[in-house]
């Protein structure tokens, strides 16, 4: 589930270790996010205010959250809305992430949590109805769009790779 949450939603892997029940928003099909990486300071030296993204998820991701954690009935019940879903390490995070990937048979780079974020970054600009930069970019996280475009020149590099393998095949 830590891995599906990181394939769909593109979050880093320590926002996904700050994710409580409260911010599984079950019928709006979306995950809350605070965003980690903003600056917590402004120009002047005072403290900002936390700021949040909400990221879609499909249904189906929605309904495997609400039976592996039970989210409704704790909403009913109106208990347990702050307690993390993984309450675990950064280190062990990372650990978990291998191991899934390794049983998955996937090595490398993206075999690691940052990898599925890149991952998700990639989809959505070689989807067939690619998002907008400036919407990926806030679903990210990124304060700059300049950061996202990264995504843009990966999307070139495999376009690149592609041909060349067709060459030679």
């Amino acid at each position: 589930m830590f891995c599906q949450l990181l394939h769909f939603t593109g979050c880093r892997p320590t926002e996904a270790l700050q994710l409580i029940p409260r911010r599984v928003l079950i019928e709006e099909q979306s995950i809350v996010y605070r965003s980690l990486k903003k600056r917590r300071f402004d120009s002047r030296g005072r403290e900002k205010q936390p700021q949040y993204r909400t990221v879609p998820v499909p249904q189906s991701f929605i309904e495997h959250l609400d039976l592996v954690f039970d989210l409704r009935a704790r909403l009913k019940r109106n208990r347990g809305l702050d307690n993390r879903l993984w309450p675990m390490s950064r280190p062990t995070a990372y650990r978990l992430v291998k191991r899934v990937m390794d049983r998955a048979g996937i090595v490398g780079k993206q075999a690691t949590g940052k990898g599925l974020r890149h991952g998700f970054g990639v989809a959505m600009v070689t989807a067939k109805k690619p998002l907008p930069l400036h919407v990926l970019s806030q679903l990210m996280g990124h304060s700059d769009t300049k950061t996202t475009e990264i995504y843009l020149q990966v999307v070139g590099e495999e376009k690149r790779q592609l041909v060349a393998d067709a060459w030679e095949g």
